[in-house]
């Protein structure tokens, strides 16, 4: 008895599949052709609402605890781990807010902030970074000073939200 090689069995496999005479062969598309994802879509200002939100929540929420450690007068370091953590959440946001698709009214107030933030981003990784508890507090003084407050409050008045007020 001979023992059929893999090829000889694809072989046997693709003329069985093919039908092999008599009927039509079936056929299957290429597997390389794949539907062409449908483009992104500007946002509606309901949807851009939600999106706002969504994506600046972390960052607020990171930025809250920090603010929470500097008023418990937590030790540098753990402060420092938190400003690594809005330095993250900062970068993620900003990233979410450059490569989302606003509606025509939102566009320069995101364009605004996102200056705004791109200042902040330097102080907040350099504060991440910081080797001492006087270059740590002088980069979260920094980067504090374009927190992008009045920029954001444009976004969130186009948007119909309320302002964002310090607590």
């Amino acid at each position: 008895m001979r023992r059929r090689t893999p090829a000889a069995l694809a072989l046997a496999l693709v003329l069985l599949l093919a039908g092999c005479g008599g009927a039509e062969p079936t056929r299957f598309p290429a597997t390389w052709q794949t539907p062409s994802p449908t483009a992104p879509t500007t946002l509606t200002l309901k949807e851009a609402k939600g999106r706002y939100l969504s994506i600046v929540a972390p960052y607020n929420t990171a930025l809250d605890e920090l603010e929470a450690a500097l008023r418990a007068r937590r030790p540098w370091r753990t402060v420092r781990g938190l400003a690594r953590t809005v330095a993250d959440t900062n970068a993620a946001h900003a990233e979410q807010l450059r490569t989302t698709l606003w509606p025509e009214p939102v566009r320069t107030p995101i364009a605004a902030l996102l200056k705004e933030n791109d200042v902040a981003l330097r102080h907040w990784r350099l504060a991440a970074a910081a080797t001492s508890d006087t270059a740590l507090t002088r980069e979260i003084r920094a980067a504090a000073a374009h927190d992008g407050g009045t920029q954001a409050n444009r976004v969130r008045t186009t948007l119909g939200l309320p302002v964002y007020r310090d607590s």
